[in-house]
């Protein structure tokens, strides 16, 4: 029985990822075998036009993988990417670059993803350069209009990264993502190398900008309480597999999965009296090996209501009261 988690396809959906599965070949020594990591597998959801849709999970999840594979940054082994019904995942390079435009990316560190020898408006300038047929005096004037959409001002256009702070050059990241209008931004851990109240200042920018211009973005993070706040719908994943999603809402208030219930018994809460009554759900050990995962459900090494069932066999999907799905054991008995 299939433990794919589906999203119902709306006339509304944007991204519609099907079965998507990504592998990489190890070799622990010289003379041992060839082994496989599934990465990524048989992750499906779609996303709505400027929805933001939450990806959410400890490292090495497969939740930056997922995006790269989106982005055909990383090989796809099986499964479909459909932008605006267009396979990604079937383009050739020269397709690909052409619907680029459609689809950018915010890293999680703001100085690595930009060139230090250039200034930050040649930085921007990039990509218009590539997917416009704007002229030099065009392309600077655009530049001096994102940096001002963005908070900044238009004479930083001549100034390098190292001459801006964190939270300004990861302004200066999505000055550059959104140069060429894409319908979809996936922001990888954007807001995570930065402090709290700058967090906050790129989170607010980050809903102004969706709602001018209607962006829809996969949002990638380890921060369930930044998620909670910009995600309509959250999806967790655990050891490559979504095990579970739905509304936001839903499902910071009730998990239906013992692993999303270890994740939000994590986050702190802001009352102190209340947040001494929690009861904290630790996990033992760490991740498996994805080389070698474990049979039936593949949590079933850490989860804290391990049933003998759940060494045996996959979970099945089932429908979560209040939105969303689950692949738990649990929810069929």
């Amino acid at each position: 029985m299939t433990t794919e988690l589906v999203k119902t396809e709306s006339p509304s959906t944007l991204l519609s990822v099907r079965g998507l599965r990504v592998e990489f070949p190890i070799r622990r020594g010289m003379f041992s075998k060839k082994q496989v990591i599934r990465a990524v597998d048989d992750v499906t959801f779609d996303l709505r036009s400027g929805e933001t849709f939450a990806l959410v999970g400890e490292s090495g999840s497969g939740k930056s993988t997922t995006a790269r594979a989106i982005l055909r940054l990383v090989d796809v082994v099986a499964g479909s990417v459909l932008l605006d019904g267009v396979d990604v995942t079937r383009l050739s390079k020269q397709e690909l670059r052409a619907t680029r435009r459609n689809m950018q990316m915010v890293f999680q560190d703001p100085y690595s993803s930009l060139d230090p020898s250039r200034t930050v408006g040649d930085a921007i300038a990039e990509p218009l350069e590539v997917h416009t047929d704007l002229d030099a005096a065009e392309r600077r004037s655009k530049v001096g209009d994102l940096l001002e959409q963005v908070g900044l001002e238009r004479a930083h256009a001549e100034r390098y990264p190292h001459e801006f702070s964190g939270g300004q050059r990861q302004r200066i990241a999505i000055a550059r993502a959104i140069a060429v209008e894409p319908k979809l931004v996936i922001a990888d851990e954007a807001v995570s190398a930065l402090d709290v109240s700058t967090q906050n200042q790129v989170i607010a920018l980050l809903e102004r900008l969706s709602a001018e211009l209607g962006i829809a973005y996969l949002f990638i993070a380890h921060d369930l309480a930044v998620v909670r706040h910009i995600a309509q719908t959250t999806a967790v994943m655990y050891l490559g597999r979504i095990v579970e999603w739905g509304p936001s809402e839903r499902l910071f208030t009730e998990p239906a999965h013992p692993y999303t219930q270890a994740l939000l018994s994590a986050v702190p809460v802001p009352d102190p009296e209340r947040q001494r009554r929690r009861e904290r759900i630790r996990l033992s050990g760490e991740l498996p090996d994805p080389a070698d995962p474990p049979g039936g459900c593949a949590f079933n090494t850490r989860c804290p209501l391990v049933m003998p069932i759940c060494r045996e066999q996959s979970p099945a999907v089932t429908e979560v009261s209040g939105g969303g799905q689950v692949a738990c054991h649990l929810s069929t008995t």
